[in-house]
């Protein structure tokens, strides 16, 4: 998959058993509180005694001015003798008197650093500081003795930044997030960010109490939900199920789990999932339909009344709705976040479709699982997802909405799949997000050739 040799070998956590081996077992406290811009923050009464490794806070936790918060979490880090990883909002990152999003890392010992700063949805983002470079603007760093890298909120669709931080060598990855998110989306993206990658993700978020409810999440590189329980408690649940506000939730992670090669059998099937299940595809006819099919083992598109092949490593057709570019992703390449994005690339400089076609000899588990992770593909790249072997189509993942909703879609009984091209929006719709919300004239087309630039570096 391209990813740099670990640079970290086993974690080693603080605590020991009674043998005393270093326990590789890691405990992290999710701190979830509702939104309230004037808050008393926790106190070590709030973990109720629990040994905590880490704490994790959501994005835009504290605000400018930053000192008195500060003050308070540092005290609340030496009381637990744990790290505190604090999403903040600042406007001393440089002289232009603009507010990034921020994360802080306090230490027990009262040191205090800026570990990240924000590259999309933004006043201001990483991408346009001058002296950018992924060492410098996607570090990881030790965190009770495991690797750690993080990104913030909407980052984590952008695939090739947490790619990054497991080249070199990240564990456990961590994106704070502001507050109510879709449940479908963030699930999907964050346990594929789990899987892919071979390290555990985690989010928190604030709740903002609306009709819409959140909670935090959590996935093993095996692409499980974690489970967890709150502070001083016993009972344990899945997290999409821990949706009580101004809460302390406990998970555990169990870094030998990052070491081992995936087994695409333990990879939940849609059926499995606790969290939300893909929306089942409308019952409306597709407005921009594709045929395609599997035929003498090369994948075929119907285009203006005869079908035709897509070669390797992919090529532009011409159908009734316009160009479109087939990029063929080989096997297990489809977990490399790399391999995808230079399928929307290419298909946007050709001024194309995008499809994306993982091609197996034969697949490494029902198909269902592999449609599971191919939830987060489809969002994350905003094209369709097709899954065969040299014999038939097996799945189809796409886009239901502009709202970026995945859904299978059901193959036909002839072994065709309708692909419907009217949410393929490609690689201008996946990096939008880079340039929303920041002011006009920071982001003109100047930037966003800049910061695709930058970003084309990661493949």
């Amino acid at each position: 998959m391209g990813r740099r040799a670990r640079k970290s070998g086993m974690a080693r956590g603080k605590r020991h058993d009674s043998a005393g081996r270093r326990d590789t077992v890691l405990r992290a406290a999710i701190v979830f509180p509702q939104i309230k811009w004037i808050r008393n923050f926790p106190t070590r009464a709030s973990f109720a005694d629990e040994n905590i490794d880490f704490v994790i806070f959501p994005e835009a936790y504290i605000n400018p001015p930053l000192m008195r918060p500060i003050k308070s979490l540092k005290g609340l880090a030496a009381d637990l003798d744990a790290t505190l990883l604090v999403g903040a909002t600042d406007n001393r990152v440089d002289s232009t008197d603009r507010y990034y999003q921020i994360l802080l890392r306090i230490d027990p010992d009262g040191w205090h650093k800026r570990v990240y700063v924000k590259h999309s949805s933004a006043d201001a983002v990483a991408f346009e500081r001058s002296l950018w470079t992924p060492d410098s603007m996607l570090p990881t760093f030790d965190l009770a003795g495991a690797r750690a890298g993080t990104t913030i909120c909407h980052d984590h669709y952008l695939g090739l930044l947490p790619r990054f931080l497991a080249s070199c060598g990240a564990q456990i990855y961590i994106n704070p997030s502001f507050n109510n998110v879709d449940e479908i989306k963030w699930s999907s993206v964050l346990r594929l960010r789990a899987v892919e990658n071979r390290m555990f993700s985690l989010c928190t978020l604030h709740d903002d109490l609306g009709t819409s409810r959140t909670h935090p999440f959590a996935f093993s590189p095996d692409g499980h939900e974690l489970l967890a329980r709150r502070a001083g408690g016993r009972t344990s649940r899945p997290l999409s199920a821990c949706r009580d506000p101004d809460s302390i939730y406990i998970v555990e992670l169990d870094l030998r789990m990052v070491d081992e090669e995936l087994a695409w059998g333990k990879v939940p099937t849609a059926d499995e999932l606790a969290s939300p299940r893909p929306q089942k595809p409308p019952n409306t006819v597709p407005k921009m339909p594709v045929r395609v099919r599997q035929f003498d083992g090369q994948p075929t598109m119907h285009c203006r009344s005869k079908w035709q092949g897509v070669e390797q490593p992919g090529c532009d057709l011409d159908t009734d709705h316009g160009s479109v570019y087939v990029g063929i992703v080989p096997e297990d390449q489809i977990l490399d976040a790399a391999a995808c994005f230079r399928v929307i690339d290419r298909a946007k400089q050709a001024n194309c479709i995008p499809i994306i076609w993982n091609v197996w000899g034969a697949l490494p588990a029902e198909s269902s699982r592999l449609a599971t992770l191919m939830l987060g593909r489809a969002i994350e790249c905003c094209a369709p997802v097709i899954i065969s072997d040299r014999n038939r189509i097996h799945e189809l993942v796409e886009l239901s909405s502009n709202y970026k909703i995945p859904t299978r879609r059901p193959i036909l009984t002839s072994g065709e799949a309708i692909v419907n091209l009217e949410y393929a929006k490609g690689l201008d719709s996946a990096f939008r997000i880079v340039r929303k919300d920041g002011p006009k004239l920071r982001r003109g087309k100047a930037f966003e050739r800049m910061a695709l630039e930058r970003y084309r570096r990661l493949a």
